[in-house]
């Protein structure tokens, strides 16, 4: 017969054995940072139909090009931003409109994480590359009475074009918010960086300098380790209509920069089960 202490050393063995063996099931499952791999996997493929395959830890190109989808790394919010692999886009689930006024969490990005590789495939890997593709959007033609440039890859100028449409459609109070748009395609850096801004793809765009709140400017200035306050002056009325035609909106970022949106359809199709 066991005795008492034995017996409590036994109880503890067994339950650290589940435990240990519940934790590896979930790396298995959901990477030891917690991307919900095959989640991840059918959004991006569902994202850009037909331009990849992904197999295993690969993802292959229709030109035969292959990249790393997980290179095993473990990144700090900084290594996220400056060089992030494919699954790493998926750090982090992004909260659409419906789920109301949110206060990003520190460090909460979802969207900057950016595989600059993956997007110069899917746009161009130059200025004279992309600007093929760009084409000119009449936007809030009765109101604003202005013009911005965006790619026509997947369709994006349609779907600009069908967010102005419904946002001049929508009452005075709401339409003003588009009536001094920022822009959209710029071949350019990320200020301060040297890391390509989406608007270099023109995939990017700024709904209205007037009313945008970014948060390098309201950083503290003498601790840039404090932290930053949110600040957004942009209704989620509007946010809806850009994420219904595939937009993700900087607003949700820690670092957030609340006139910019940008097309990125598999982070609006990227759930994790729970």
């Amino acid at each position: 017969m066991i005795d008492g202490p034995k017996r409590l050393l036994l109880q503890l063995m067994i339950v650290l054995a589940i435990c240990g063996t519940g934790r590896l099931a979930y790396a298995t499952e959901a990477g030891g940072d917690g991307v919900d791999q095959p989640a991840a996997k059918a959004a991006l493929l569902k994202a850009y139909p037909g331009l990849f395959t992904i197999s295993g830890n690969v993802l292959t190109w229709t030109d035969g090009t292959t990249m790393v989808w997980d290179d095993g790394k473990a990144r700090d919010a900084e290594a996220l931003l400056e060089s992030p692999d494919i699954e790493d886009m998926f750090r982090y689930v992004y909260p659409t409109a419906a789920e109301g006024a949110l206060v990003p969490a520190e460090d909460f990005d979802p969207g900057r994480i950016r595989n600059e590789a993956f997007f110069e495939k899917l746009y161009g890997a130059s200025a004279a590359e992309v600007g093929k593709h760009i084409a000119n959007v009449q936007w809030l033609p009765k109101l604003a009475k202005k013009t911005v440039q965006v790619t026509r890859i997947f369709g994006i100028n349609d779907r600009l074009g069908k967010v102005s449409d419904a946002l001049e459609a929508m009452p005075a109070e709401l339409s003003r918010y588009g009536l001094k748009p920022g822009g959209g395609f710029v071949w350019r850096p990320i200020a301060g960086t040297d890391r390509l801004s989406v608007h270099s793809f023109g995939a990017g765009f700024d709904i209205n300098v007037g009313f945008s709140d970014y948060w390098y400017n309201n950083r503290n200035k003498a601790d840039p380790k404090a932290h930053i306050p949110f600040k957004n002056r942009i209704p989620l009325e509007i946010v809806e209509l850009f994420e219904k035609n595939g937009f993700i909106w900087g607003g949700r970022w820690y670092h957030y920069d609340t006139m910019h949106f940008e097309y990125r359809p598999e982070l609006l199709l990227y759930k994790k089960p729970g």
